[in-house]
């Protein structure tokens, strides 16, 4: 009667006891998981488990159990916006900041370092922007001219340390400077012009353009 009767476990959300039967008629207890875990809700989980025999009065002996949940990379990265938009004057300088995009990862560790980069192999895209892979920093390249081009449309990537991915639109659009100066151009011209002209009458017509 005094010997080993029965375990239990302190009550929890995960895990249940259960017993196995040795080849000698012994009972020993398991730990078995019931309900999934998630690291990035609790991390870290404490049990006691206590054994009781079958004397009178009973006599208990109790173990703590600790159980530390090692990360899986269960959790995309997450754009802080989804459609980042931003305005920029044409006259920018080179090298100059446009923006920044960031990304968060719920995991841990190599599963939570975000690696940025431009999804697209557009040359008119590449070779006026460029973005850093650490720190998601995008900045001009080349000379934006709002004569050659009024928008950019570009979409990023940010991938953490397990290969999954999400990704972001950035929109641009760029400002005009008064860089260009009016070009006056006669399409008509009538030379010599005889000194009894009647007036009223087209001696030149002129065509004025600004590309501003």
């Amino acid at each position: 009667m005094n010997t080993l009767k029965s375990y239990k476990l302190s009550p929890n959300e995960h895990f249940v006891l259960g017993e196995r039967i040795s080849s000698d008629g012994s009972i020993f207890p398991e730990l078995v998981l019931e309900k999934p875990l998630d690291r990035e809700t609790q991390n870290y989980h404490e049990l006691i488990l206590s054994a009781f025999d079958g004397g009178n009065p009973v006599q208990t002996g109790t173990a703590l159990i600790k159980i530390a949940i090692t990360d899986i990379n269960d959790n995309i990265p997450i754009f802080t916006q989804e459609v980042y938009k931003i305005s920029i004057k044409e006259n920018i300088p080179l090298n100059s900041t446009v923006l920044q995009v960031r990304a968060t990862d719920d995991d841990e560790g190599v599963n939570a370092q975000i690696t940025y980069s431009f999804h697209t192999r557009a040359n008119n895209i590449l070779q006026m922007f460029t973005i850093n892979h650490k720190n998601g920093d995008i900045r001009t390249k080349g000379h934006l001219d709002y004569e050659m081009r009024k928008h950019y449309e570009i979409s990023v990537q940010a991938m953490d340390g397990g290969g999954l991915a999400a990704h972001a639109k950035v929109l641009i659009e760029i400002l005009d400077e008064n860089d260009n100066v009016p070009e006056i151009t006669l399409t008509s011209l009538s030379s010599p012009i005889p000194e009894d002209t009647s007036p009223g009458t087209v001696v030149a017509l002129i065509a004025v353009r600004d590309k501003d």
